[in-house]
């Protein structure tokens, strides 16, 4: 039990670093680096959740700089693109605008019982402002967060938003989602699935044996593997190390985050190792597509939409069956 530490002015390889602490969690955020949550650590496991990229330090990057060679790790906004697009004739850069803008930031409450840090950016493409407030407790496990994404535009906007925490994965890890329908991303890409479309948790592999999902992960065996997860049952998903009975999960609403991505790699690309949780307002990952299809968001000139995340850091379970309101995880 203690008081909640909040240090502001910290400098990470010269990036300003905010510091959050309570009796559980350590969060450090980078807000010059599209307000990136680059450390999670869960304190009574000395776990650290969220991936870094052991090659790489974070660093400000131009716009347009390419996501993929700049993998910083930790957990960013991605907005209002995925791939290199153009819309209505305004090219949209690699991974959206927000990752490389520097955010705004300030401690809006620093109490004995919580601390609330509010962050936002404008869109330097879009005519958009994404606000975001992240809420620790005292002696909780959770951050909360809320959003407000503002279309301040005279025109209407098609949009892909996605959570993008990376998460440091072992052969133990054990991935849960609720029930839903996976939709392969890239079959070229894909080193396991076989199939095109599947109930998830067990796909039929290329090599015509049957996989459970959730168990993905094998000493040994390196893979990579991209699938969408729509028609989502619940909006919720959760990576669990079942060695030491830690986890992360998301709860998050699934009128906005309408299908969960997940990217896998065991060693199979770059040599990396993690799991992404992706809760998207999209699919897939090619906006054109998406808005041709009508599986994007859409805000109308002037509109504002409003949501309620919750993330969690969880001890004692060996799986997940589903998250709550408040973060409360129904373990296995």
């Amino acid at each position: 039990m203690g008081n909640i530490a909040v240090e502001t002015e910290w400098q990470y390889h010269g990036l300003l670093a905010i510091c959050i602490e309570n009796s559980v969690l350590r969060i450090v955020v980078l807000p010059e680096l599209g307000g990136k949550i680059f450390r999670l650590i869960h304190k009574p496991s000395d776990s650290s959740i969220l991936w870094q990229n052991p090659r790489l330090v974070p660093r400000q990057l131009p716009m347009g700089a390419r996501f993929d060679d700049h993998f910083f790790g930790g957990w960013d906004e991605l907005f209002p693109n995925d791939e290199p697009t153009s819309v209505t004739g305004e090219p949209y850069p690699d991974h959206g605008e927000l990752w490389t803008l520097p955010w705004q930031a300030r401690i809006e409450e620093h109490s004995v019982e919580r601390a609330v840090l509010h962050m936002w950016c404008y869109g330097s493409v879009t005519n958009t402002r994404l606000d975001r407030w992240l809420t620790v407790m005292r002696d909780s496990p959770v951050l909360a967060f809320s959003y407000t994404l503002m279309n301040m535009d005279h025109t209407g906007l098609d949009f892909l938003w996605k959570l993008h925490p990376a998460l440091n994965i072992t052969s133990s890890s054990r991935i849960d989602l609720p029930p839903c329908t996976v939709i392969r991303g890239d079959e070229g890409f894909s080193g396991l699935i076989g199939e095109e479309c599947f109930p998830w948790p067990v796909c039929r592999g290329k090599d015509g044996n049957k996989y459970d999902l959730r168990f993905m992960f094998s000493p040994g065996r390196s893979f990579r593997e991209f699938m969408y997860g729509i028609d989502l049952s619940d909006g919720w998903c959760a990576i669990t190390d079942r060695e030491k009975n830690v986890g992360f999960g998301l709860r998050f609403p699934k009128e906005v985050f309408t299908s969960i991505w997940l990217f896998v790699t065991d060693g199979g690309w770059r040599g990396y190792r993690t799991a992404i949780l992706e809760p998207c307002t999209a699919y897939p990952f090619l906006l054109d597509k998406a808005i041709e299809q009508g599986t994007c968001g859409h805000l109308n000139p002037g509109e504002t939409l409003t949501c309620e995340v919750e993330a969690v850091v969880y001890e004692g379970f060996s799986g997940v069956n589903g998250i709550k309101p408040g973060g409360q995880v129904i373990g296995i």
